[in-house]
């Protein structure tokens, strides 16, 4: 299944299939639906053949601007970028996001420096829109289509998004764990943040920071404890009953 899993490209990174993990409800996540990865700004010819070839039409870029901008993705045929850059940037978003540090950081467990900085990221404002964007962009997937998101390493932005997706597929912890986990697999000394800001010099810390089951819980935890578990974390995003049914129904055989 490893094998399968994993989506070989010359130029690509840590670029893995969601499908084939089961759910607590005895259903499997579909193969060939849900893609995750590390950066796409390098991919060759072949490798937008095979994202192609596997009806991969829409791209979350996780990436900040700065990433976007310097080393942008290149696109295959049939697909569409959408910028859905997942840490508060300078202005309105990072301002947003350091009062809402400051009003509910008592109240998550303290666990380790990557479960914290995910911790951050879960109660900003902004991250709330990303994961809006990404489950619409999800529902409105044809049946023979494809999405994946990426960061650069396929680590941190790319892990936390595959934990809340997979929640919201109904898998159970342990199983999701293994999937955030197999990013261990993958070390690499690479950087597309601009180090010369807060933010770049955060993501090069964090690239850095090899993943553990601490930051792990640092995800489930905190939504569970902020929000009263993923049920309600999803109706805070604007979505109801109906719509994580749907989703469901969607990705799941």
């Amino acid at each position: 299944m490893q094998t399968k899993r994993i989506v070989k490209l010359e130029a690509g990174y840590n670029c893995r299939d969601l499908g084939g993990y089961r759910t607590k409800d005895g259903r499997r996540v579909q193969w060939g639906r849900l893609y995750r990865s590390g950066s796409l700004s390098h991919l060759t010819k072949a490798d937008q053949a095979e994202l192609a070839r596997r009806r991969i039409v829409v791209d979350c870029d996780l990436r900040s601007r700065h990433e976007q901008d310097s080393y942008p993705d290149q696109i295959w045929p049939g697909a569409r970028v959408i910028d859905t850059h997942f840490y508060s940037e300078a202005g309105d978003e990072e301002e947003e996001a350091e009062a809402a540090w400051a009003k509910y950081s008592g109240k998550v467990p303290r666990l380790s420096y990557l479960a914290m900085v995910y911790q951050q990221n879960l109660l900003a404002p902004r991250t709330g829109l990303v994961m809006r964007k990404i489950f619409q962009e999800l529902l409105a997937l044809k049946d023979d289509e494809a999405l994946i998101y990426h960061c650069s390493m396929g680590k941190d932005r790319t892990g936390m998004v595959s934990v809340i997706v997979l929640m919201a597929l109904g898998l159970d912890d342990r199983e999701i764990m293994r999937d955030y986990l197999f990013s261990r697999s993958y070390s690499r000394d690479w950087n597309e943040a601009d180090e010369n800001d807060r933010l770049g010099r955060q993501i090069a810390k964090m690239n850095q920071t090899q993943v553990s089951q601490s930051s792990f819980y640092g995800i489930t935890e905190t939504i569970r404890q902020m929000w009263g578990g993923f049920d309600r974390y999803f109706t805070s995003l604007g979505f109801d009953r109906h719509d994580l049914e749907r989703l469901r129904n969607k990705f799941l055989e």
